[in-house]
């Protein structure tokens, strides 16, 4: 398995944690929180391995998208209008990959 498919399965187990934490009930908000910065975490981790022209590329895009290199936050998210619900099922879902790096 590439690194690619790892990210996409280690993202995909957050929303499997993340709907155990909700079915317990914890809080949207709290739940909301939590994935966003283990998402987070894990970009780091995964950009770590990323190599430095791939890694320079993305994270220009990134930063260029959401005016940091890792994303929005759960703050620009809900300025955004987003609800808890829509930023957990979002952080959850690990993207397609569209040819960027």
């Amino acid at each position: 398995m590439d690194a690619r498919a790892h990210y996409e399965a280690e993202v995909t187990a957050l929303g499997t944690e993340a709907a155990r934490m909700l079915a317990a009930g914890t809080s949207e908000e709290q739940v909301a929180r939590w994935i966003v910065a283990q998402r987070n975490a894990l970009k780091q981790r995964f950009r770590a391995l990323t190599p430095a022209e791939d890694l320079a590329r993305l994270e220009a895009w990134t930063l260029g998208r959401y005016g940091n290199a890792l994303g929005p936050s759960v703050e620009q998210l809900r300025s955004a209008g987003k609800s808890w619900r829509q930023i957990i099922d979002g952080a959850a879902r690990p993207g397609l990959y569209r040819g960027r790096p």
